[in-house]
């Protein structure tokens, strides 16, 4: 018994420091890399350009023009029949341009509970103010 406990005098606090070393630095790490991810994805939805009077058809032709740039083969003609339905559409659509979920910073939701303990989501809002609504 004496044995064991020296062990566990000595040994103990070496391994213990080592194991909460090692778990900070795997949560450090990890933090870290969902925090570039999420810079990543706002500086992607902040990207997004009005364009006023463009259609997903002009959008299209441009990234057609583009996409040769950085492919080793020729692409294939766009078909008009697609460019005609895509000319129908405006290249932003209303209400989607800079949407707050890709860009914000923070947002706050709003939940009700019922009887039941059951929560159910109401929307989510870019103030509290907003969110308490």
């Amino acid at each position: 018994e004496a044995e064991v406990e020296a062990v566990k005098k000595d040994k103990y606090p070496e391994i213990a420091a080592r194991v909460i070393a090692h778990l900070s630095d795997k949560y450090i790490s990890a933090r870290d890399e969902i925090e570039h991810e999420v810079e990543t994805m706002k500086d992607f939805f902040r990207s997004q350009k009005d364009m006023p009077g463009k259609t997903k058809a002009d959008v299209l032709k441009e990234i057609w023009e583009e996409l040769p740039k950085y492919t080793e083969k020729p692409l294939p003609p766009l078909d008009e029949e697609v460019l005609a339905q895509l000319s129908e559409v405006p290249a932003n659509v209303p209400g989607q341009w800079n949407h707050s979920w890709g860009t914000a910073d923070k947002l706050y939701k709003s939940e009700a509970i019922d009887a039941f303990g059951l929560k159910y989501l109401l929307g989510v809002f870019e103030t509290q103010e907003e969110a308490q609504k």
